[in-house]
């Protein structure tokens, strides 16, 4: 979002997977059975939620992983 020219269309899509830094292996250890938020991760809601309010955009598509958090639908509702 903050490279100059990367918005480019009237749609996004953006993928939140893990924790820049977090091992796939290590985020499923930390979460399973994805039944909770385990790690609130506060800038990644932010940057969705503002994804999603940008007005110029017709169609947005947020996907969330449930190694972001620990439950991505959690996650998606916090953001909102």
């Amino acid at each position: 979002m903050k490279l100059s020219g990367s918005e480019t269309t009237d749609f996004v899509a953006a993928r939140f997977l893990l924790k820049p830094g977090r091992s796939y292996s290590e985020a499923v250890k930390l979460f399973s059975p994805y039944r909770e938020t385990k790690e609130p991760n506060l800038a990644a809601r932010k940057t969705i939620r503002e994804l999603l309010k940008k007005k110029k955009r017709r169609n947005s598509f947020v996907f969330v992983n449930n190694r972001l958090e620990g439950n991505a639908l959690k996650t998606i509702q916090a953001a909102t």
